[in-house]
């Protein structure tokens, strides 16, 4: 306990004069005096810098504003400056070398000075609370200021060996030093690390090289293949347009070679792209044997990087028409080359103008298939697709999901004008012969039949909202779902949601975050653009006035007569496979996740909790589970715990075993760097609560799961 520690001196495991303990810059948002000499004279009234202004002027943010306030307090004092009249440029350079020196000692007794308010060199109670406030707003962790004097109260007890009722300097020094012993050791070892580490030898470098070679080979083997199909396309049709079609190559030379090379490797794609949006053929596939051969898990990637490829292809082969192949073809004179290639669209007699061309049916609707293409690749860029902050009003429409979802829908009007496009092609060869058609009716028939399977089959289903939890603080809505008798899915698969009220033909992908024994189907859905958000905002108002209880560890908010007619009408399609369904193949499991992208995770670890319960079981001694499944969760916000709190403290319950086969490890982001005064106490108060509680403070769990702080 540490009690003990006070009453000896511990030896020091780092430099006093040299310390990354209680650094006060970080140097994020201003590195040198420089920076702080700017902002000095952008932000200063007559010559002088005010309080209000100290914390941005040396790179503090808005949320450690009463940080920064105590802090030029404490400053002033040191320097013995009226700080009510505002500070000079020289005082704030006094100032800011006070900040920079690297000795602990000088370090320790700013830190002391701040945490002592009436300056009568002893650390109260009620001072301690006022600290774990500004520390509580600087850290985001609003959550804890309802137990901020239960807090205080322990920080008094553990650390007040005399039952003073306060703190002297002496136990908070020994008490900073004691709690950074490992990790002042981690930073001197890290930075020995990427000392030695900086420039790698031949044999590391070409050994990572062929590791990442071995774990990526089936996506370099289908890229290298694909790439080496869009070029032989492309040679073999400029070729053949070289070698079989002297007439019209001489009269236009490259531009129709590269024009109908570009024209084929588009057509390619355009089939391709489609086949990657075939989710349950894709799904059928992953099951097979396939699996080990294609990689069916990066079809997200692929089908960008297609799309990629259909771009510069449809520039290339418009700009070799327009800016060569047409104006040549205008410029040349009445002869019989020339009506061998119009007669089969043009008066034979008349030689076309440049606009004739532009105006034919191949002309009109290759342009058309342009302008519905730049439109849909551009609303997918990611910055449009995610509308993240307020639009003016001329670029809504171009922003958000529904943008996106509309436009993509667009390209059946583009497959429908690629075959008008070849077919009314003068320059190409008759109808069978043609490649058009060949390319993209495989992909279109696939693509129509799973959408009829889906309606026979029935595999849309309008379910009943059970439970509904609305975080109004992460804008997240937790649903359980009633779990329909024909849907089954692996751990890790994702499932389509309409919701008709929001919007009739509109399909979102969410992660099962249920397992797949459960008697229900569980998601979590954060508000990440327009959709999401009006369908956040419905649950809200249905269970606004409700009671909060508590089902399975994750709080919410339902109606008192628990009635589901006044949620919104929930319909569902799926399941579909993802890479995380794959999990039983291995021994050891390295689930990472990021906020809401761990809800796949979550899924894969219900499940193996479930068959730690079915092992404990006798029917169950024979049933195969993973040796160790370690899952790694990075969030921004506190709240966020709460999310899958239930499963945390499950976890907790039936895997304590000697050899615990989960381990969770949760980490915290908006924690201020390890070694900042503003997350000092946090680290002293969630070490006294694990001791004392075996209860992490920050989460809310079971000690085994301690939130990772100042990483």
């Amino acid at each position: 306990m540490a009690n003990e520690n006070l009453t000896q001196q511990p030896s020091s495991p780092f430099d006093r004069n040299k310390t990354n303990l209680l650094s006060f810059l970080d140097g994020s948002k201003v590195k040198s005096w420089d920076d702080v000499e700017k902002k000095f004279h952008l932000q200063m009234v007559n010559g002088k810098l005010f309080k209000e202004d100290f914390g941005a002027c040396i790179g503090f943010e808005e949320s450690s504003k009463d940080f920064a306030h105590e802090l030029f307090d404490v400053l002033s004092k040191r320097k013995k400056i009226k700080f009510e009249d505002g500070i000079t440029r020289q005082q704030l350079k006094e100032f800011w070398d006070e900040l920079k020196k690297d000795d602990l000692e000088t370090r320790l007794d700013i830190f002391f000075d701040l945490c002592d308010l009436n300056d009568d060199n002893k650390i109260s109670k009620e001072e301690i609370e006022t600290i774990l406030k500004w520390t509580a707003s600087a850290n985001n962790l609003k959550s804890i200021e309802n137990q901020i004097e239960n807090y205080a109260s322990l920080i008094i007890k553990e650390f007040d060996p005399d039952g003073n009722g306060s703190i002297e300097k002496k136990h908070l020094e020994l008490l900073v030093k004691e709690l950074s012993k490992s990790k002042e050791a981690n930073v001197l070892k890290g930075e020995v690390d990427e000392e030695v580490s900086h420039w790698p030898d031949v044999c590391t470098l070409v050994r990572e090289t062929l590791e990442m070679i071995k774990q990526n080979r089936k996506q370099i083997w289908f890229s290298t293949l694909w790439l080496a199909i869009n070029v032989s396309l492309f040679i073999w049709k400029f070729n053949e347009y070289k070698e079989k079609k002297p007439f019209d190559y001489e009269l236009m030379n490259y531009c129709i070679g590269i024009a109908k090379g570009s024209a084929e490797t588009l057509k390619f794609n355009m089939g391709l792209i489609l086949f990657l949006v075939c989710r349950r053929t894709l799904t059928t596939l992953k099951s097979t044997f396939l699996s080990s051969i294609f990689p069916f898990d990066d079809y997200i990637f692929f089908h960008m990087m297609v799309g990629l490829a259909i771009s510069i292809a449809t520039f290339i082969h418009m700009a070799m028409h327009l800016g060569c192949g047409f104006p040549l073809l205008s410029t040349l004179s009445l002869s019989y080359k020339l009506k061998g290639i119009i007669e089969p669209s043009f008066d034979h007699s008349k030689k076309p103008s440049y606009f004739d061309l532009i105006l034919s049916v191949p002309g009109v609707t290759g342009i058309l298939m342009f302008i519905i293409m730049a439109y849909t690749f551009i609303l997918g860029i990611p910055c449009l697709r995610k509308r993240s902050r307020p639009t003016r009003i001329f670029f809504r429409p171009l922003k958000g999901f529904n943008a996106f979802w509309y436009a993509h829908h667009l390209l059946f009007l583009v497959y429908a004008l690629l075959i008008l496009h070849g077919y009314f092609d003068s320059l190409a060869s008759d109808w069978l012969n043609r490649t058009t058609w060949k390319y993209i009716a495989i992909p279109i028939l696939l693509y129509t039949s799973e959408g009829i399977y889906t309606i026979i089959k029935k595999q849309i289903y309008e379910v009943k909202v059970l439970k509904a939890a609305v975080y109004s603080k992460n804008d997240l809505v937790a649903l359980r779902l009633e779990k329909p008798e024909r849907f089954k899915y692996e751990s890790g698969s994702y499932l389509y949601v309409n919701c008709k009220d929001i919007a009739l033909c509109e399909w979102h992908p969410f992660s099962i975050t249920s397992a797949p024994k459960d008697e229900y189907l569980s998601l979590h859905i954060r508000n990440g653009g327009d959709w999401t958000g009006e369908l956040v905002k419905r649950f809200e108002k249905a269970v606004e006035g409700g009671k909060i209880t508590r089902i399975g560890g994750i709080p919410k908010q339902e109606n008192i007569n628990d009635s589901s007619e006044k949620y919104p009408k929930i319909l569902i399609k799926g399941p579909y496979g993802a890479p995380t369904q794959d999990y039983k193949k291995y021994d050891i499991l390295l689930l990472i996740g990021f906020g809401t992208g761990a809800t796949p995770m979550i899924s894969v670890l219900k499940d193996v909790l479930n068959q730690i319960k079915t092992k404990s079981d006798e029917k169950g001694a024979s049933l195969k589970i993973p040796k160790k499944a370690y899952f790694y969760w990075i969030t921004r916000t506190q709240e966020s715990f709460e999310w899958f709190k239930g499963v945390m403290n499950d976890v907790a319950e039936y895997d304590n075993g000697e050899e615990r086969v989960i381990e969770m490890n949760n980490y915290l982001s908006s924690i201020k760097r390890e070694g900042d005064p503003r997350s000092a106490f946090l680290t002293i108060l969630q070490n006294i609560q694990t001791e004392i509680a075996e209860f992490d403070f920050i989460s809310r769990s079971r000690v085994i799961y301690l939130v990772v702080l100042n990483f």
